[in-house]
């Protein structure tokens, strides 16, 4: 017995969706598989040994640019700020990360977890009567939460929560390390501006010469530029010499390791529930190619049909 399906417009546009949808839901369910199968063999390596690939490493906190939390005032790589009151459950009102280092010995390890999973424990807490004053920092900062407001409005009682990662703690870190510096121009070639758009002036050994590449003429420097000087500012942050964004002495670069886009932060030992991807999310191995071979085998019936009726 043969099924008949006439095809529709709607039907067309819900085929084009499914071949469209397919490939995403493929790749999520191939990274959950990738993942799982890391975290079966995850290991913990010092970071003195300089590991590469998907391991659990540790290492002291190092800030490289200003952070400091809305509660305890202090220097920090991240922080989330969290409210309650009344009826209402405990959601996030503030939330900020940025790039940090952890050091452990004489080797040092960029961490790129702004958007990781964030793993911090209690580091501040304030409740806040109704009609209490409060810093114009804090005021500004939970402002920006309709939780906040509304909470406000109504003169309920509220606690804030604070989740920091201090500079100088302890951090555990779990993602993809590697030997790389990542949109770092080399010591010895930098790339100057000339003032005009259509001269670009190249500096080699500390802009001690300068090349024109548009009339190839060759100007040395009366005196050699001294590179500046390494130091280290407030809360052990790096300055950074022209055309280096990055310190030269970083040895590696914690990331979420590209397909299996996962990177850790946390103030102890990750526990098991923080390394679980669900299972069921694999499934889009079958069912993301599933969906777009129905969706084009709809299409292309779709196609006959027209081309027997004369409009192809």
């Amino acid at each position: 017995m043969d099924i008949l399906v006439q095809p529709t417009l709607a039907g067309a546009a819900f085929a084009a969706l499914a071949v469209a949808g397919g490939a995403p839901l493929f790749s999520d369910g191939l990274r959950t598989f990738r993942l799982r199968h890391q975290f079966q063999h995850l290991s913990e390596r010092a970071l003195e040994e300089e590991p590469v690939g998907f391991v659990h490493t540790s290492g002291r906190v190092l800030l490289d640019s200003p952070l400091f939390s809305p509660l305890s005032g202090k220097p920090c790589a991240g922080y989330r700020l969290e409210i309650q009151g009344g009826a209402m459950g405990r959601s996030t009102v503030a939330e900020e990360r940025r790039a940090f280092r952890i050091v452990s010995g004489s080797t040092s390890a960029r961490v790129m977890a702004g958007g990781g999973r964030w793993v911090v424990s209690e580091t501040g807490r304030r409740e806040i009567e109704p009609g209490e004053p409060l810093s114009e920092n804090l005021e500004a900062l939970l402002h920006r939460s309709a939780e906040f407001m509304v909470l406000r409005q109504r003169q309920v009682p509220m606690v804030l929560t604070e989740r920091a990662l201090f500079s100088g703690a302890e951090s555990h870190v779990v993602g993809y390390v590697r030997h790389a510096r990542p949109y770092e121009l080399s010591p010895e070639l930098e790339l100057l501006r000339t003032g005009t758009d259509d001269v670009v002036q190249m500096v080699a050994g500390g802009a001690e010469e300068a090349f024109d590449f548009e009339s190839d003429a060759h100007e040395p420097d009366a005196e050699p530029s001294k590179p500046p000087a390494r130091g280290s500012g407030p809360f052990g942050i790096e300055r950074r010499s022209p055309g280096r964004p990055f310190p030269g002495e970083v040895d590696l670069w914690v990331d979420g390791g590209g397909l299996l886009d996962f990177v850790l932060v946390s103030d102890a030992p990750p526990a098991g529930q923080d390394l679980v991807v669900s299972r069921w999310r694999t499934l889009g191995l079958l069912l993301g190619p599933a969906l777009s071979l129905s969706g084009l085998i709809y299409l292309a019936h779709a196609a006959d049909q027209l081309r027997n009726q004369g409009r192809f």
